[in-house]
């Protein structure tokens, strides 16, 4: 529990955000440990460390995403009564809350208990205090008025609307956006839907589709996940897929699709080759995911190429940034 307070507090000499509720900051280990002591409840789970992440490259004042972070603890009913310790990182490429949360109410001498509606609740909340500040997270649904809104996804970026899945993804540890990638490549690919059900077994992934409503993946590693999961959903329908398909027809001369043939095949041996370096470079239980390995490669060379033009012309490289 002393760790997690220290790590929470870890910035509090170079950014000064730290702050406590019903708790003092230089002492918040002790009045942690008292509180426990006077319900007679020192065992079992002692604290919670929870996270806020904001996206990166918000052009936003630190201090506020603190303030945002404690008026998500004071305002937020599951947190009334309980010693909390909040802590803003500002040491990497996305400012984040951290919190931690003595395990026993101060008031009450309650026990920590969250249900998956109080979670959704505080999510919720987190989104309407960033709306009301205006500061813009993509995977927010609604904008500052609250009317739904779509936010445009290109295919340099990430996609999911889940802050979780988000996190994976910049880790390149997410099977969900590994298989995003595949029916992606497929569906450039194919040109019938039977002809799209083949490639993506070229890539190790069953496809389901049959008379039910959505498609159903299953991946090499047995995870099993429907079409509708896919973001944003309205792209990977059974409808606009064989739109896609049909248009791949219409586009495309004898000769362009024996292209995208070789294309297709040539993809999949690359693929089966950088999964088998990943193989032989990682140990038993790691994960592997070879496309999502093979886009960040090409995004790396894209962005160097990029600079070496730079470096030949008047470019304003830091402008564009």
């Amino acid at each position: 529990m002393k760790n997690c307070i220290d790590y929470v507090k870890k910035m509090e000499d170079e950014n000064h955000l730290v702050s406590t509720i019903n708790c003092s900051s230089d002492s918040a280990y002790e009045e942690f440990l008292l509180t426990k002591n006077m319900y007679h409840k020192e065992n079992g789970r002692l604290y919670i460390h929870a996270e806020q992440s904001f996206p990166p490259g918000i052009s936003c004042d630190p201090q506020l995403l603190h303030d945002i972070g404690r008026r998500l603890i004071e305002e937020t009913d599951i947190f009334k009564g309980f010693q909390v310790v909040i802590g803003t990182h500002t040491d990497c490429d996305h400012v984040h809350n951290h919190f931690c949360i003595n395990s026993v109410n101060a008031e009450t001498g309650a026990k920590w208990h969250i249900s998956k509606a109080d979670l959704e609740d505080i999510k919720i909340k987190s989104l309407e205090l960033c709306r009301e500040e205006n500061i813009a997270i993509w995977w927010d649904k609604k904008n500052s008025a609250g009317k739904e809104v779509l936010h445009e996804q290109s295919d340099d970026k990430l996609h999911t609307v889940k802050q979780g899945e988000y996190e994976k993804q910049k880790q390149g540890q997410s099977w969900k956006f590994e298989l995003f990638l595949a029916v992606k490549e497929c569906t450039k690919h194919s040109f019938s839907q039977e002809e799209f059900i083949s490639n993506m077994g070229k890539l190790g992934y069953e496809t389901q589709w049959d008379q039910h409503k959505h498609i159903t993946f299953t991946t090499p590693e047995g995870k099993k996940c429907r079409n509708n999961k896919l973001y944003p959903p309205e792209r990977f329908t059974k409808e606009n897929l064989l739109k896609q398909f049909e248009n791949n027809c219409e586009r495309r001369s004898e000769r362009t699709r024996r292209i995208h043939q070789k294309e297709m095949d040539d993809f999949v041996k690359n693929a089966s080759t950088v999964l088998t370096a990943l193989k032989t470079g990682k140990s038993n239980g790691s994960n592997y995911y070879p496309l999502t390995h093979m886009k960040k490669k090409l995004e790396g060379e894209a962005l160097r190429e990029k600079m070496k033009q730079k470096e030949n012309s008047s470019y304003d490289w830091e402008q564009e940034m």
